[in-house]
Parts: structure tokens; C-alpha cells; sequence
């Protein structure tokens, strides 16, 4: 039986990892958060990552780890200031996966596109693991280089998913790009509106690689195991890229409305003005997030869909395809999927 300690489970990607490792068989998941939640089938462990106390006292308590799966983020207001905590929780999940000697076989971590610079603008395409460094700050080459070191010197083995834009589901994770679709597809209807894109022509138009959760998950359970995933950098996508100019009319037909032009309308204003329209919703519909602000974080959906949309980004896939991972989702269909989703979790009506 191999034992998976799963940090971040509270969040889109982590929360994915956990469901997907609880539902195959030979897996024992443990969930590393700071209030010691877990999803069915789990085991949950209370912790705080950025308290060395915490983690002593957690890894008292934890049977030997064989897996550790990472996908925690604490936020900071400049990247300068992201690479300390970050680093620090990295840190500790390793120690606990090392607490009981000679137990742990393999760390696999998740970034994400930020590896590739996509928060300071257009990128090479189609970006591969290959690619150069761009100057820092930079915590994910912290952590990437902290992993390598850590696995160098006790002797087990690592692999490294970064996967561009994701989609996926937790209610903890309001920087949700499925969620602010999904309330502005709810409020457009609500107002006899069609579904307008809310970036400009060039978000429109540029060709994106998207990755759903389900597709991640499945990836880091395959590099978990494989031989061939040891101490490697993989990206992971969905099967295509796609625009969305040709998405949104079919996301738009599923909630029953027209789509109009886009639009770049902002959004931060635009959840101010309709939060009290969203509450009305929510109490006629027995939805269970009231609160606009909570249910999205506006001035990062903002940023999307203005900026980071704006420029092509595809990730080369070759390398984890020879590698021998061959997962493939749709991404139009895993959006919908999502979609009803937050209709049966009651986020959305």
C-alpha cells in the first residue's frame, strides 16, 4: 500500500489529486491542511506549514509516507515576497515525508505556467521544458531547485508538472476561472443578456492551452509510479488548444444564452454593482455563497481575461507523451463538466 501525503488538498489542484489518488486502488491519502479537512475516503492532518512547530508535531502523528504530492500557494503582495513562505512549506512537506527514515520514494510538485514568465507577459511558444530561466524573482525555481537538492542528498526521486491555465473545482479557491464564468453567465441571464467575453479581441483571438484538474491529477498519479517521470520537469495540458472565440458560444448554449461581442468590460466594478442582485439570486435559488466578493477574486478574473489571455501560450506536450503519459480531456467538455459542477454543488444556479 502506498501512503500519499497530499499538501494543498484544500485548493483546485491539490483537492483534485486527493479525490483521484482516494478513488484507485493500492493508494492511502493523507491531507495536509491547516485545519486537517480531507475529502471522503482521506485522511486529514492538521498543520501549518509555515509553523516548524506544527509540522513536529504533525509528523509525530503521521504513519511512514511513500508519496508526497504538492500543490500549496500562500500569496504575497510582490513575487519578492512569494518565495519565502513558499519555499518554507515545501520545505516542511518534505520533512514530513522524510520523517520516518528511508519511507518516502518520490515528491511530485505541481507549479504552473509562472514557471514559464506568463505573469510578466508573452512567452515563447510553444514552451518547453528546455526553455531558459528568465531572471527572477521566481519561487517556483526555488522551490524546483530546493526539491532537487533534497532528493539528491536522501536518495529518493521527484518529478515536476507545470500545467498553463487550470480549471477545476474547490470552494477555498475564489482565483477560479470556471467560477467567474459561471456567476457571469448567471447574472447575464438573470438580466435578459447575452454571454459576453469580458476581454478585449486580442484574449478573443489568442491561441490557449487549458488544463483541467482531472487531467493534472491523473498526470501526477502517473509520475508518481513511473520510472520513466523520475527527477524530470513534465508539462501538462488538455489533449488541444482552443480560442475563445470558439469556446464561448458553446459555453454560452449551455446556460441557455445568446452570445454578444466582447466586451472589456471591469469586472472589479462590475461585481460592486451587481453584489446585490448576486444576493437576491443566491436567496431565491438556496445557493450557497451569498457573497459575490468571497465566490470570486474579480481583479485576478480581470487580469485574465485582459492579460493573460491576450497572448498565444501552448506548452510543447512531447516530452511527457514519450515519457509514456498518454491522458487526454477535451477542454470544452471538461468545462461543462465543470459547469454542473457548481450547479450540484449549489454555487451557481
Amino acid at each position: 500500500m502506498k501512503h500519499a501525503l497530499v499538501v494543498g488538498a484544500s485548493g483546485v489542484i491539490g483537492g483534485a489529486m486527493a479525490r483521484h489518488l482516494t478513488s484507485t486502488a493500492g493508494w492511502r491519502v493523507t491531507c495536509a491542511t491547516r485545519g486537517g479537512a480531507a475529502p471522503e475516503g482521506a485522511t486529514g492532518l492538521a498543520v501549518d506549514l509555515l509553523d516548524s512547530a506544527s509540522v513536529r508535531a504533525a509528523a509525530a502523528q503521521l504513519p511512514p509516507v511513500t508519496h508526497v504530492f504538492y500543490a500549496a500557494y500562500q500569496h504575497r503582495p510582490t513575487r519578492t515576497e512569494e518565495i519565502p513562505p513558499n519555499l518554507a512549506m515545501l520545505r516542511h512537506a518534505i520533512d514530513l515525508g522524510e520523517a520516518h527514515a528511508g519511507a518516502l520514494q518520490r515528491v511530485v510538485l505541481v507549479t504552473g505556467g509562472k514557471y514559464y514568465g506568463l505573469q510578466w507577459g508573452a512567452i515563447k511558444t510553444p514552451a518547453r521544458e528546455t526553455d531558459p530561466r528568465h531572471l527572477g524573482p521566481n519561487f517556483y525555481y526555488a522551490q524546483q531547485d530546493h526539491l532537487a537538492e533534497r532528493a539528491a542528498a536522501a536518495g529518493w526521486s521527484w518529478s515536476h508538472l507545470i500545467p498553463p491555465y487550470v480549471t477545476g473545482f474547490s470552494e477555498r479557491a475564489p482565483m477560479n476561472l470556471v467560477m467567474a464564468i459561471g456567476v457571469l453567465a448567471a447574472l447575464s441571464r438573470e438580466l435578459g443578456l447575452p454571454l459576453r467575453f469580458p476581454g478585449p479581441a486580442a484574449s478573443w483571438n489568442a491561441l490557449h492551452h487549458i488544463a483541467d484538474v482531472a487531467q493534472i491529477a491523473d498526470a501526477a498519479a502517473w509520475a508518481a509510479t513511473s520510472p520513466t517521470a523520475a527527477n524530470q520537469i513534465f508539462n501538462i495540458a488538455n489533449a488541444d488548444p482552443g480560442r475563445w472565440r470558439n469556446t464561448w458560444p458553446v459555453l454560452a448554449a449551455h446556460f441557455g444564452l445568446a452570445v454578444g461581442e466582447p466586451l472589456p468590460v471591469p469586472l472589479t466594478q462590475v461585481a460592486t454593482e451587481l453584489a446585490p442582485l448576486w444576493r437576491r439570486i443566491a436567496e431565491r435559488e438556496g445557493l450557497r455563497q451569498p457573497d459575490l466578493h468571497a465566490l470570486v477574486d474579480w481583479q485576478w478574473a480581470d487580469y485574465m481575461f485582459k492579460t493573460a489571455f491576450s497572448n498565444d501560450v501552448l506548452f510543447e506536450l512531447g516530452k511527457i507523451r514519450r515519457a509514456g503519459f498518454h491522458g487526454g480531456v477535451d477542454s470544452e467538455t471538461a468545462l461543462l463538466g465543470r459547469f454542473d459542477e457548481l450547479r450540484a454543488q449549489r454555487l451557481i444556479p
